[in-house]
């Protein structure tokens, strides 16, 4: 086991490393800027790398060593000449960074590994748990990593078949590669999530540690744990003594406490894991618009940052034109060099996908926000109130004029197919938000100000309570065991890219473990992702008939979608009764698999077209 854990260490290092520092050489950049800038730069640069590799080579234990070996090659070229060290810029040492602002960092790392260690592929006496914050749309992120490294690649579409993935899935494949050193690992992605949180909080206080330390310190608090007053239901259910440990207080979807925290978000919502990185160290580097070294630094990232978040690419021109426009007078062609590597976008935005649509609604309001004054002051609190309060007075309007674009985006245009998805803009709009909080108290200079300023801040972090205490006491189990030892089946005795026909569930043993293909999942994944409804609905009918018909509906799904071998599982028994017993009469599905009440079916094109 020591080579393969080697070789995930190795792959950490490059993935995490390298690239950033190769490239920090080459940019402008503060001392506290660095720290954030390598991580950064170096998931964007190596994932793409390898990425761009495999379209040539295929993706591969080889290509991943080729590009170690490229990335090995270049650091070697730029740290050595003719066997000498040169004298590049140094990398700031942890020394040099502040005791409490490590801690600060620790911290963060090891609250978020926890949770994320207590609720993402922990198992239990029944199975493998994936419960709080992640029951829903983890599975999905599995579906992904797994279908990558069986062989999915390019990736179609992995749980909606013959649709490709155009899903900002970069953030996923990254865990794939390295992943891919080591085999099957599922345990690496809570771990990967919380090194993703703690970046997330080293890039908020780049962005905020040009105005103090201490506006920085208390950004990155606000930035990662505080949130609005949805706590307010947790505590209700506890004084009441009706608290239920199963009970979600941290949001009610489509309720007056609508908005999904910070933490909450960061937890499950993979790619907002690099977009939220990302877009925190752009808005640094674009607040000087006269150094044309950070402008094209900013659109590099940028650029790169679409494949693992669509949404963080619109809002870093979001804020380029936010400082477009305040610096209007001193216009200059040097601002051509944040547009230019936006070219390392155009691939995936031309990648054949569903259609953008860009439209005025506000459908957002209509269907969630209600009464935004009391909605928007409930959900993002006191964090929101003194980001307001900072426009009083003159000074940061960078800042400002960024949070204003971004809080009205989602109220005033539809640019998702689902309405809920323009959410996605408040985690954005909560960085500038977070960066002026921290300032306005960070200025607070009276008697007694530490006090208040300390009671404001626990009174916005408190909701994180609720999602710590959501994640850790429940226990939703994703796959049994029997479910787990099925996957396991699946992926040694079934080949790679098979398709299988499943109830348009959200946990699939298949696909979870085994990273197979399958027809279609739970509706609002691909719908979500652009697949016109009306044909996700089309598909799940035909499911349904292929399960409850005649044996001419189930050979049309067959047909229809190439499928190679049945599932019969728990979802499949409860919503289709006695769907067993029918594939057992019909001749060209062979029963491969019959453990725990448990059923795979293969089948045998030839036999059913005679």
């Amino acid at each position: 086991m020591v080579p393969s854990y080697f070789a995930v260490f190795a792959a950490l290092v490059f993935t995490f490393l390298v690239p950033g520092l190769i490239g920090y050489r080459f940019f402008d950049l503060k001392s506290y800027e660095i720290w954030a800038f390598v991580p950064i730069f170096s998931v964007l640069v190596s994932v793409g790398m390898i990425y761009y590799l495999s379209l040539a080579l295929g993706y591969s234990h080889w290509t991943i060593l080729v590009c170690f070996l490229i990335l090995t090659s270049i650091y070697t070229a730029l740290v050595y000449k003719k066997g000498e060290p040169l004298k590049p810029k140094s990398l700031p040492k942890l020394a040099q960074i502040k005791k409490g602002t490590l801690l600060l960092f620790g911290a963060v790392f090891l609250i978020s590994l926890a949770v994320l260690c207590f609720s993402v592929w922990r198992g239990n006496d029944y199975g493998i748990v994936m419960t709080g914050s992640n029951w829903q749309d983890t599975p999905f992120h599995y579906e992904i990593i797994e279908s990558l490294n069986q062989g999915n690649f390019p990736p179609q579409t992995p749980n909606y078949i013959g649709t490709p993935l155009t899903y900002h899935y970069f953030v996923d494949f990254h865990t794939a590669i390295v992943e891919k050193t080591y085999g099957f690992l599922p345990t690496l992605l809570p771990v990967l999530n919380a090194v993703f949180i703690g970046i997330f909080a080293v890039a908020v206080y780049a962005l905020a540690r040009f105005y103090s330390r201490r506006a920085a310190i208390i950004a990155v608090v606000l930035g990662v744990f505080g949130w609005g007053l949805s706590y307010v239901g947790l505590f209700s259910a506890l004084f009441s003594g009706t608290f239920n440990p199963y009970q979600n207080y941290i949001y009610q979807f489509g309720d007056l406490f609508g908005l999904p925290s910070i933490f909450d978000n960061l937890l499950q919502q993979r790619p907002l894991l690099m977009g939220l990185p990302v877009f925190a160290l752009v808005l640094a580097l674009l607040r000087d618009m006269s150094n044309q070294n950070r402008l094209l630094l900013a659109g590099i990232l940028t650029g790169l940052v679409f494949s693992f978040h669509n949404v963080a690419f619109f809002c870093c021109y979001m804020a380029f034109a936010a400082a477009v426009i305040l610096n209007m007078r001193k216009l200059n062609f040097g601002w051509l060099y944040f547009l230019v590597p936006s070219v390392f976008a155009l691939p995936f935005i031309f990648a054949g996908g569903p259609a953008i649509s860009v439209s005025f609604s506000a459908a957002f309001i209509v269907d969630f926000a209600h009464n935004p004054l009391i909605y928007y002051f409930l959900n993002l609190g006191i964090p929101f109130i003194l980001a307001l309060v900072s426009f009083i007075k003159p000074g940061h309007e960078y800042l400002k004029l960024t949070l204003l674009a971004l809080f009205l985006i989602p109220n005033i245009l539809l640019l998702t197919p689902w309405v809920w998805d323009m959410y996605k803009f408040f985690m954005f709009a909560w960085i500038p938000i977070v960066v002026l909080s921290g300032i306005v108290l960070s200025k607070l200079r009276f008697k007694g100000s530490r006090v208040v300023v300390l009671v404001l801040v626990l009174l916005s972090i408190i909701t994180s309570a609720s999602v710590i205490i959501y994640n850790v006491n429940t226990e939703f189990t994703a796959v049994s065991w029997s479910e787990y030892q099925l996957g396991m089946w699946v992926r040694d005795n079934t080949p790679e890219n098979s398709v299988f026909l499943t109830h348009y569930s959200i946990q699939c043993p298949p696909s979870i473990i085994a990273g197979r293909l399958r027809v279609s999942s739970y509706v609002y994944w691909p719908y979500g992702h652009g697949e016109p409804l009306s044909e996700v609905q089309a598909r799940e009918k035909m499911i349904d008939e292929a399960y409850t018909g005649s044996e001419s509906q189930l050979a049309a799904a067959v047909r229809e979608y190439s499928v190679d071998y049945v599932y019969v599982g728990r979802d499949e028994q409860r919503n289709y009764a006695g769907c067993a017993e029918r594939f057992d009469r019909v001749d060209w599905l062979t029963r491969v698999y019959s453990e725990d009440g448990l059923y795979i079916y293969q089948v045998n094109t030839i036999k059913m077209e005679t």
